[in-house]
């Protein structure tokens, strides 16, 4: 009898660790495949910070991922020399025209916004998804009628002009993002401040906007984003090398030489993110701002 349950007991114990050790072996290959997909994504980044920073040793190829001798900053001179990379004038070109790219996209569409999320008319639904369909058409293919608008502006090969578009560009994604965040604001607050004399600009100041900070914070970092990446409009707009932007000194960097130098390249590669890991890390800090003061405006 005792061999029996013995037995029993065996097999009864026999599932339980089967489902124990699958669950077990799901669990590796999951955190494998993470492991991998990080390591897929930090692969290019740790090459480009070492290929910036690093010596390469002797008989290695600059193509591939190599332990440098040393550290050295010869690239970033490299980069920051006028007659290499130029990078700071390029950095400098990039700062101005995207600055006045996110001003202007957040000012309209903060105006925009507003008026579409409070006033009622006939035609505001289909306005709404006429202005998100101009978001679906690809950028290259509505360059040329930009273009000829721009030239007849006189606005060609100048930094206003790259301003302008890419400003343009971002404007009917942006006014979406913000008209929901108005959305949200309650209007009864608004009505108040009405019934105590302020004006609808007013209200829109000292009510709405304050209550509507992290809005307007995820509607910059996303413009900014969009328009600190974006290649192929002021490639088409701008002809003098002394205007070109980050994305433009880097694509200069390429085919200016026979060998590249890719330490030198990813010198201003490095340069080109530190602006949007800082603008990201201030833009953090705001929206946590604003959730605070929307929430001390609703209390």
């Amino acid at each position: 009898m005792e061999a029996v349950r013995s037995r029993g007991n065996t097999n009864s114990t026999a599932p339980v660790e089967d489902y124990v050790f699958s669950k077990r072996l799901e669990q590796i290959g999951v955190y494998a495949f993470i492991i991998g997909l990080a390591l897929f994504n930090l692969i290019p980044f740790i090459w480009l910070v070492v290929s910036a920073f690093g010596i390469r040793p002797q008989g290695y190829s600059s193509l591939y991922l190599y332990m440098p001798e040393g550290l050295t900053l010869n690239n970033f001179a490299n980069a920051i020399d006028p007659k290499r990379g130029d990078v700071l004038r390029a950095m400098l070109n990039s700062m101005a025209t995207v600055g006045g790219a996110v001003l202007l996209a957040i000012v309209v569409c903060t105006l925009a916004g507003y008026a579409l999320s409070r006033a009622h008319f006939r035609g505001r639904r289909e306005l709404m998804y006429g202005i998100l369909v101009l978001q679906v058409i690809p950028i290259t293919a509505t360059v040329l009628p930009l273009y000829l608008v721009m030239r007849d502006l006189k606005l060609i090969n100048t930094l206003q002009g790259v301003s302008l578009g890419l400003g343009s560009v971002q404007i009917p994604f942006i006014l979406w993002v913000l008209k929901g965040f108005f959305d949200a604001v309650p209007m009864e607050l608004e009505e108040a401040a009405w019934l105590d004399g302020a004006s609808r600009l007013t209200a829109l100041r000292r009510v709405v906007l304050p209550m509507a900070l992290p809005g307007l914070g995820a509607a910059a970092v996303l413009a900014f984003n969009n328009s600190w990446g974006q290649f192929f409009l002021p490639l088409i707009m701008l002809s003098d090398p002394n205007k070109h932007l980050m994305p433009q000194a880097l694509f200069r960097s390429i085919i200016n030489y026979t060998n590249v130098d890719y330490g030198m390249m990813n010198a201003m590669s490095f340069i080109y993110i530190v602006p949007s890991l800082i603008f990201f890390f201030f833009a953090r800090r705001y929206l946590i701002k604003g959730v605070m003061a929307g929430a001390m405006a609703g209390n």
